[in-house]
This record gives C-alpha cells, sequence and structure tokens, in this order.
C-alpha cells in the first residue's frame, strides 16, 4: 500500500480515490487533466471520470412537468389522468398527482389520449408525429393513414421543446477489495442520450482500475460519442468518435472516428436486434512503439432483451469485429454482455463479462487478449 496520508489500509483507500477521480499528484491536482499520459493510460482514466462526475452533476434529471391533461384508460375500465412521460419496452410511464409516478403494462392499455405531440414508432419501423387521438376502437389515428392498435406502437416519445427533457441516460458504480493480494477495484460505466425527432447523440463511458500492492496500478478505459441518423423505417446512420486505453494489451491510446449505417431486424416492446457495418481511421500508440495509423471495417450486431415486470430485468449484448486494412493478418473483436436486475424503482444490480482480443498485437507481434467481469450498482433515468 502507498505511503501517504490520504492512504488507510483495508478497504478505505483515499489515494486511490483520489487517483481514479483526479489522478496525477496530489500536490499537482490541479494540472492532472492536462497533464501528460503515464504508462497506464493514466491520462485516459482521468479524462473519463472527471467527464462522468461531470455528466452526473450536470445531467441530472430534473425538469419541470408539463400540465397533467393526458388520459389512459385500462382494460378495467378505470381511468388515469396523467402526463404521459414515455412507451418504453412495453411499459407506459406516467406521472400523476395523486399516485405520483406510475408504470403500465402496455397491454393493459385500451386508450391514449394526449393534446401534446409525440414521436410514435410501430413494430414496423415507421415514425409517425403527431397527438394521441384514439378511435372508438381504441385504435391510434394516424395523419395521412388508418389507425394504427395499440399492440402494433412499440414506442411513445414527447416532442418537447425543453432540452432537459430529451436526455435519458443511467450509470452505474462497482467496487471490489480482495485482502489476500491487497487488491482494489474500481469500474464505473455511464451513458447520455440526447433525442431528437430523426437523430439522437449518445456519450458512453467506461473505466476500470485495478491497484495491487508492489505492482503498477493498471487501467481499462473506453469512450465513445455516437450520432445516430433516422434514414428510412429501419435503416439508420451512424457516425463515432471514440478513445481507448488498456494496460493489460499494451495500449497506451487509440483515438478513433468512423461511419457507416444499421438496420433494425427486430424492434418490439420486448427485443431490439440490430446490425451495422461502416469503415473507420484510427491513430493508436502502443508502449515501447512508435504511434501508427490503421484503416479498419467495422462489423457489428447488439441485442436487448426486456422483462419490465417485477423484478425488471434488461439483458443486452454486443459483437464488434474490426478486420485491418492497413496491417496483414490483423484484426480485433470487443465483446460485451450484461444483465441488470431492478432492486428498488430505477435502481439496479448488474453484471457485465468482457473480453477485448487482438490478433497482432503490435508490442508482441502475437495474439493478446484481456477479458474479465464486474458488478455494479446503477441507476437509470427517463427510460
Amino acid at each position: 500500500m502507498a505511503n501517504s496520508f490520504f492512504s488507510i489500509p483495508g478497504i478505505v483507500d483515499f489515494e486511490l480515490w483520489r487517483r481514479f477521480f483526479l489522478g496525477g499528484n496530489p500536490r499537482r491536482r490541479h494540472l492532472a487533466v492536462i497533464s501528460k499520459p503515464d504508462r497506464t493510460g493514466g491520462h485516459g482514466v482521468r479524462l473519463s471520470q472527471l467527464c462522468l462526475g461531470l455528466w452526473i452533476i450536470l445531467f441530472a434529471p430534473f425538469c419541470s412537468a408539463r400540465p397533467k391533461t393526458d388520459s389512459i384508460t385500462l382494460v378495467n375500465g378505470n381511468n388515469i389522468t396523467c402526463e404521459i412521460q414515455s412507451l418504453s419496452r412495453g411499459m407506459l410511464n406516467a406521472k400523476t398527482d395523486s399516485l405520483s409516478s406510475i408504470s403500465i403494462r402496455w397491454q393493459d392499455v385500451t386508450h391514449v389520449r394526449s393534446e401534446y405531440v409525440f414521436e410514435i414508432i410501430l413494430t414496423d419501423g415507421t415514425a409517425h408525429y403527431g397527438v394521441l387521438t384514439p378511435d372508438p376502437n381504441g385504435n391510434l389515428e394516424m395523419t395521412g393513414g388508418p389507425a394504427v392498435p395499440l399492440i402494433n406502437v412499440v414506442s411513445l416519445t414527447p416532442i418537447s421543446s425543453r432540452i432537459a427533457s430529451r436526455f435519458d441516460g443511467s450509470f452505474d458504480f462497482g467496487y471490489n477489495y480482495q485482502k489476500s493480494d491487497s487488491t482494489t477495484q474500481l469500474n464505473a460505466d455511464g451513458d447520455i442520450r440526447y433525442t431528437t425527432r430523426r437523430r439522437s447523440l449518445e456519450l458512453q463511458l467506461s473505466s476500470t482500475l485495478i491497484k495491487r500492492d508492489l505492482t503498477a496500478t493498471t487501467s481499462r478505459n473506453q469512450d465513445s460519442l455516437i450520432l445516430n441518423e433516422t434514414l428510412s423505417r429501419n435503416w439508420f446512420a451512424l457516425a463515432m468518435g471514440q478513445y481507448s486505453s488498456n494496460a493489460q494489451l499494451n495500449l497506451l491510446q487509440r483515438y478513433l472516428v468512423g461511419g457507416g449505417a444499421a438496420r433494425y431486424f427486430i424492434r418490439t416492446n420486448r427485443v431490439i436486434v440490430y446490425s451495422a457495418a461502416g469503415l473507420t481511421g484510427s491513430t493508436e500508440r502502443y508502449a515501447a512503439t512508435e504511434r501508427h495509423n490503421n484503416g479498419e471495417v467495422l462489423l457489428d450486431a447488439e441485442a436487448q432483451v426486456f422483462k419490465l415486470y417485477s423484478p425488471k430485468v434488461d439483458i443486452s449484448g454486443y459483437f464488434r469485429f474490426w478486420p485491418n486494412l492497413t496491417t496483414s493478418g490483423r484484426y480485433r473483436m470487443d465483446t460485451q454482455g450484461s444483465a441488470k436486475v431492478e432492486v428498488y424503482k430505477n435502481l439496479f444490480v448488474s453484471f457485465t463479462i468482457f473480453d477485448n482480443y487482438d490478433r497482432k498485437n503490435p508490442t508482441t507481434l502475437t495474439p493478446q487478449n484481456d477479458y474479465g467481469a464486474t458488478m455494479s450498482v446503477g441507476y437509470t433515468f427517463n427510460r
């Protein structure tokens, strides 16, 4: 354990927490963010954790509510006057004066009505915009088209002029301490998304920091900014920027930009499946090597499965394959799977497994991979 006034042997290690969020030397804390990267990719740790901390502070879901003049009719005939907030993953979320926030199974709803404009996504991928007006049978009336049964509606999102109401996101935090070899592990993940009628912008942050006695502190970081633009029913274009570092793979830093096209194959209240393909360019630096540039193909497949009745469960995963166009025989693969189980309203326990594989690592010219598992507690908002 480091000799420091801020270090207490055992579970509480203030020096480690300071390093996780700020990095650098305590006496130079005000310079931590702009200092040069260390051998473990410390620059990435500092930036990602500082961004995550600022994100939690600045984008907490505090926004004023509009008048509660919407109405929902249930299969038992009860009528609820409320503010409809969203339909997502088979659950209709609303706010009421007497019951506060409520979630109702979409299959239990027979009529919805609102004078406010919503984005309405159907099972065939089409998007419509308008007020929620039911016909005598409870089907939603669509401008310029036939009424649609509620069972064919996948998503309802209010189109609001308030910027704060267009954000949704989540964050997870985990801590593990092992006394036998004095190992402390911290992991943090977060994402925040801003959505408009045709596009969305999402920031994703992920960091892991591992500290052991008498050995160097290691880290793993990946921060992404992704822009999606709707093209048609099931197609959308994407553009992305990404920063990565991984001490296990000797990767000091990688900056990547790229874009491509993606298609939804399944999009229902229970399952979402899509794939994407595109081209990317990156500049990267590994330990004991010079910086070099790469061109890569991106092939991506992602899936989510939901169970939103108590207890709520969210299972998701992705597989990304990166064939290299500039180095013969090299390709990378990123795989991740996670499961979230709700333990209290919007509070989840998460379990994640991951694997990062490089077929021809520049430091060894041999296959190398980094894999692991984390457990954390997290919170979601506006989802």
